[in-house]
């Protein structure tokens, strides 16, 4: 029956009907997962705008490119990463809520805007001059786009607006002002004394009940991290390379240099300027015709670039561009000079320094090029690049040991996986030990955040086997078993007897302090003489008249302190006790507090103040909004 079946389905009407079923089946998957799932890259959408994982890659992408090596550091694990890529979503997120609600609120940006925005970004200037260059390399290191800056500046150019918008809106009355300058200029006439809690050092006595009961009821505090030490093996092409590089004859660098002189030779650079009208500006090929008119008549090619030129960095510089090599582009050189094809044929056309193309037209509008500049082909000589070529023939035999025993471990993991001993020996590596670490206490290879990560993970820690390959980098691996565990405990009391003895004495001292302090207070409350009970402790009251919040001779502690005690009513004080940053106490005394007449304060101080509250407010009100604008918009993730 079932050769029956076969034999039916070898027919041509089994084969179209075949071929029809699966062509059913691939266009209902791929119209369920479209209409139904939706784009299945995206992570989150903000008022129908999608979120892509794609984004979030680039802004990954971006931050490796600005940290560099650091980057493999920091987020070496799989829980840094995932953390890094979300707090990279939710800053998208917050970006496109912004954007939809600016859009709304029909903010927007000129082009003339964008350009001057650019030119005063700060760290687009040297000097406090606009540098193109500066430019260049600051958007390399963001990983940016012209068109990414232009979208950039065109945000924050409509989040100023709305800030500028918010700000003027802002201001503050007149008897703001006054209230204010009154608060702020006010002056006290005080009296204080001073409570040390060095003391009452001496007074205070800690007992072994007391030092047993706080250990007890604090056990947490006392907790030892758990710690490992691990037997490893390990094996990166940094330390092979180190033991090839003084076995390197001569004549192997001889011979790679002679068969590699092509590496060594400096192409032709050129160094061309240019002047583009893009296809934005009405009539965009006539004004280029009459702008290279004026150039065959003598006029400047940097002034026009600067003044027309759609290119607004190079512009800034007269037109340049970077110094390429004179390479056209093609299957063995597909880099070439990076230029669009029009241009790059234009440009490399140019013979001799000094001459200008006609208008050349490429997908960004109209350009005519100039040639600033030229460097003929040079070859280095062996000498300057001895060095490099032996780190390089150092590199590569290290590359090869290192897979070919990379291979081998792997190979042997499954034999000799419970022997580190032996393991190590079929590649001719050596065993090494930690020590004992704690996460806290790691340092070198343990620090690395892989190593860690896997040092205390279930399967090392209960194991007996080699472990599996930790790959710390590319080219960077160890294998571990465990020698010896510590599980997390508590300290034994013997061994912070010392460490709880001083906390609760501390405590003691700055208790005693306390209550000393309330003590006066209590007895100048009550209407009593409290000279007796300070000359105990051989203290007495220090005194002040027209204390300002400005004054630091007293101290800055002691002066935030003494403003901190309420004004009192007239013909009264007011009395407090307040903690001073040391952990001393203040008993305080305000007698009176003088304000001054808000009608001798100078219009320059006036403006000031009426600034300063109008700020506040429009802070205030832009935090209100922020939080508002996230909460109307349709976010989804």
């Amino acid at each position: 029956m079932l050769e029956r079946i076969q034999q039916s389905m070898q027919g041509p009407i089994m084969k179209v009907i075949l071929f029809v079923i699966i062509i059913f089946f691939i266009f209902a998957g791929y119209f369920t997962g479209t209409l139904f799932s939706g784009n299945p890259d995206k992570v989150a959408e903000v008022e129908g705008a999608e979120i892509t994982s794609a984004q979030i890659q680039q802004g990954v992408d971006r931050v490796r490119q600005q940290m560099g090596q650091q980057f493999d550091q920091q987020y070496a694990t799989e829980a840094s990463q995932k953390l890094l890529r979300e707090q990279i979503k939710q800053q998208l997120i917050n970006e496109q809520v912004i954007k939809a609600n600016l859009n709304k609120a029909g903010l927007t940006a000129s082009e003339e805007q964008i350009k001057s925005w650019i030119r005063e970004f700060p760290q687009f200037q040297i000097g406090g001059i606009y540098s193109p260059e500066q430019a260049k390399m600051i958007m390399a290191q963001m990983g940016w786009s012209e068109d990414q800056l232009r979208q950039y500046a065109r945000q924050q150019i409509a989040q100023e607006q709305l800030n500028q918008g918010l700000g003027t809106t802002n201001f503050a009355l007149d008897y703001e002002v006054d209230s204010y300058y009154r608060l702020q200029e006010q002056s006290r006439d005080v009296r204080y004394v001073r409570v040390s809690q060095e003391d009452f050092a001496d007074s205070v006595d800690v007992t072994s009940e007391e030092v047993e009961e706080y250990y007890q009821q604090n056990q947490a505090q006392f907790e030892q991290s758990e710690k490992i030490n691990l037997r490893y093996v390990r094996l990166s092409t940094e330390q092979l390379a180190e033991s090839y590089k003084d076995k390197i004859s001569e004549e192997q660098v001889q011979e790679f240099y002679d068969a590699n002189k092509a590496n060594y030779q400096d192409p032709t650079e050129i160094l061309v300027a240019h002047i583009l009208i893009d296809n934005s500006i009405d009539s965009a090929e006539s004004k280029a015709s009459e702008l290279l008119n004026q150039l065959k008549n003598g006029a400047d090619f940097a002034e026009l670039a600067k003044e027309h030129s759609s290119d607004t960095f190079s512009g800034e510089n007269g037109g340049q561009l970077d110094w390429v090599d004179a390479i056209p582009t093609s299957d063995e050189n597909p880099s070439g000079t990076g230029w669009v094809p029009e241009f790059e044929a234009a440009a490399l056309a140019l013979n001799n320094v000094g001459d200008m193309t006609e208008v050349v037209e490429t997908q960004y509008g109209y350009h005519i090029i100039k040639l600033v500049d030229k460097k003929e082909s040079q070859t280095t000589p062996l000498a300057e690049v001895e060095s490099d070529i032996r780190e390089t023939l150092a590199n590569e035999k290290a590359q090869e040991e290192f897979f070919a025993k990379q291979s081998k471990l792997n190979e042997n993991l499954f034999e000799f996986g419970d022997d580190l001993d032996k393991f190590a020996e079929q590649v001719g590596l050596e065993v090494q030990e930690t020590g004992m670490f704690s996460e806290s206490s790691a340092t070198g290879l343990t620090a690395n955040p892989v190593f860690l990560e896997k040092a205390f993970s279930a399967s090392v820690l209960e194991s007996t086997e080699v472990s599996d390959m930790i790959e710390l980098t590319n080219n960077d691996i160890v294998y571990v078993t465990v020698k010896e565990y510590q599980p997390a405990q508590v300290q034994p009391l013997d061994e912070v007897k010392e460490t709880v003895v001083a906390t609760l004495k501390e405590e003691k001292v700055r208790t005693a302090a306390k209550d000393f302090a309330e003590q006066v207070l209590a007895r100048l409350q009550e209407g009593e003489d409290a000279e007796t009970l300070l000359s105990l402790e051989g203290l007495s009251w220090s005194e002040t008249t027209g204390l300002k919040r400005r004054d630091t001779a007293i101290g800055f502690d002691l002066t935030n302190a003494i403003f901190n005690v309420k004004a009192p009513a007239e013909g009264q004080a007011s009395r407090s006790v307040e903690q001073l940053f040391n952990g001393d106490y203040v008993v305080v005394e305000v007698n009176a507090v003088n304000y001054p007449d808000p009608d001798t304060m100078d219009d320059a101080t006036r403006q000031q103040i009426e600034q300063r509250l109008a700020n506040a407010s429009a802070q205030a009100e832009m935090q209100s909004l922020m939080q508002n604008f996230r909460e109307k918009s349709e976010v989804t993730q």
